[in-house]
């Protein structure tokens, strides 16, 4: 196959290129390509910052390829997928709107959740005993305990509710790569009784019939309960006994993937992808 022209590498490409130095020698460069010149090439590098080097000075390159997605090759491997959804298929505004509510309310980025999950409406929540309307309704009561300004604290639960999320695009088109690639694949979070909603307001309804919810089972991550009814939906709607081994599940909580291979499943802790990767 004949090599990629220097001066048709796209931007945002890494590369490595040897190039005659004005004394006769050679020099090594490597980095990212940022621009193109009619005679030249300017490179993002490590320790230098960006070089520019003259077409004419190159006397070899290379185009780096990236080493692949671990996560995307993980379960591409997988008798059957199984991923979470926040923070691996979704991801929420903290530091926007809401952090900006926060600050009136004398609060640090991240407190009211930090709060809200530690109430035990939460866990009432994710297990099916309680609701997400109820859950919002004891943050605001707690909030407004602690003596916060009630403009405030409205003003955070509607920013709060009107947020379902950010769709993570490199994860939701590994999804759709796994599933036209004939893998089963299912998503599994610990839930609320809003999930299906939230997905179709973000245009991943097509994710709603791999959904396994623990609000529909009553026991959530990292419970071992949670990966035995997990375990015995994916056999269900697969129709046949799936060997646990055969599961590849991610998560972005240490503590759920160790439980995961605890109960049997592969698990990696999930990390996105840099760019280039798939």
């Amino acid at each position: 196959m004949e090599a990629e022209r220097i001066d048709q590498i796209p931007v945002g490409q890494r590369v490595t290129l040897r190039r005659r130095l004005p004394d006769g020698a050679a020099g090594d460069v490597v980095g990212t390509v940022v621009a193109h010149d009619p005679e030249g090439v300017t490179l993002h590098t490590m320790r230098r910052g960006e070089v520019r080097v003259a077409y004419a000075e190159v006397v070899v390159h290379r185009v780096v390829r990236p080493v692949p997605w671990r996560i995307g090759a993980f379960l591409r491997r997988a008798g059957v997928a199984v991923l979470d959804l926040d923070g691996v298929l979704r991801t929420f505004d903290t530091s926007g709107e809401l952090a900006r509510v926060e600050s009136e309310l004398g609060l640090d980025v991240g407190a009211v959740i930090e709060l809200a999950f530690a109430l035990p409406e939460a866990a009432a929540m994710v297990t099916g005993r309680s609701t997400h309307a109820h859950w919002m309704a004891a943050v605001r009561a707690r909030l407004l305990a602690d003596a916060h300004a009630e403009e405030a604290v409205e003003r955070l639960i509607a920013v709060w509710r009107e947020d379902r999320g950010t769709p993570m695009g490199a994860t939701v088109a590994l999804v759709d790569s796994l599933v036209a690639a004939g893998t089963p694949t299912f998503v599994f979070t610990n839930g609320t009784d809003r999930v299906p909603e939230e997905l179709e307001h973000m245009g991943l309804g097509r994710l709603v019939p791999m959904l396994i919810n623990t609000h529909d089972m009553g026991r959530a991550k990292p419970a071992p309960q949670a990966f035995a009814l997990a375990h015995a939906e994916v056999e269900r709607r697969v129709g046949r006994v799936v060997d646990r081994a055969q599961v590849h599940f991610t998560d972005d909580r240490p503590g759920n993937v160790e439980a995961a291979r605890e109960f049997g499943w592969q698990g990696r802790v999930f990390t996105p992808p840099a760019p280039g990767q798939w």
